[in-house]
């Protein structure tokens, strides 16, 4: 028992390791960014981006789990379970990313006034997501926006800091992915595969079916706590030794 918990310390420590090392730089950047005349326009009360699919790694995931109070968990088991039902016969990432914004609307963690209820422990993939536009376009849907619109919206974003054609930082997206990336790796290193996914699904996975027990008894058993809870689907769930779905493949988030 104490090796198993000592193994999910190892990632959890981990992870908020990286987090606080993201934070710092994004931080840094954005300082350095904004007093080189560079417009930077995430703040409190913001909150288009928390309609886009959040993906993150198992142990971020844990950790938000494990921050939650009941209601919390019973709003994440409803957002769950409504995606789980959604994806059915969906296979295509933008056919995913389209119905999440479109269906499943703002992200269960937010409180009643909008804000995060879990920001101290929100995963990187939301702390590495930084606009430099205003929150009006985080939850636009470009393929729905006269061209006109579009054409005016992509002159005007900063190239050498974009990752075009959005209008998210690149370098901390791309830090945060490399972070990502490197508790992956720490997650095969000690469990011999790693875990990542949809937060809300593997939120409620951990809470629900003590997927962190099943991973613990390796990769077979935590797929068959997925497969019996029914989120077995790659676009919401994937595990591998090697990585074979990276945080890259979810562009949005």
């Amino acid at each position: 028992m104490t090796e198993n918990s000592d193994t999910l310390q190892q990632l959890l420590d981990q992870a908020k390791q990286q987090q606080m090392f993201l934070e710092m730089f994004v931080r840094s950047w954005v300082d350095d960014y904004r007093s080189g005349g560079g417009s930077i326009c995430c703040g409190k009360g913001c909150r288009n981006c928390c309609s886009l699919a959040v993906h993150t790694g198992f142990a971020e995931a844990l950790a938000v789990a494990r921050h939650l109070d009941e209601e919390q968990g019973r709003a994440v088991e409803r957002y769950a379970t409504t995606l789980r039902d959604l994806v059915q016969g969906i296979q295509q990432l933008p056919q995913y990313l389209r119905l999440h914004r479109d269906s499943m609307g703002f992200c269960p963690l937010l409180n009643a006034e909008g804000a995060c209820s879990v920001y101290p422990v929100r995963p990187l993939t939301c702390r590495s997501l930084i606009s430099t536009r205003d929150s009006v376009w985080c939850g636009a849907d470009f393929a729905r926006i006269a061209p006109e619109e579009r054409e005016a919206f992509l002159a005007g974003l900063d190239q050498k800091v974009v990752s075009f054609p959005s209008h998210y930082v690149a370098v901390l997206q791309e830090s945060g992915k490399e972070l990502e990336e490197a508790g992956a790796q720490q997650m095969r290193s000690l469990l011999g595969f790693s875990l990542y996914g949809n937060l809300g699904v593997l939120v409620h996975l951990c809470r629900a079916h003590d997927l962190a027990g099943a991973a613990l008894q390796g990769r077979a058993q935590a797929e068959r706590v997925i497969a019996e809870a029914g989120f077995d689907h790659p676009l919401l769930v994937t595990q591998s030794h090697q990585t074979t779905q990276t945080p890259a493949d979810f562009p949005c988030r």
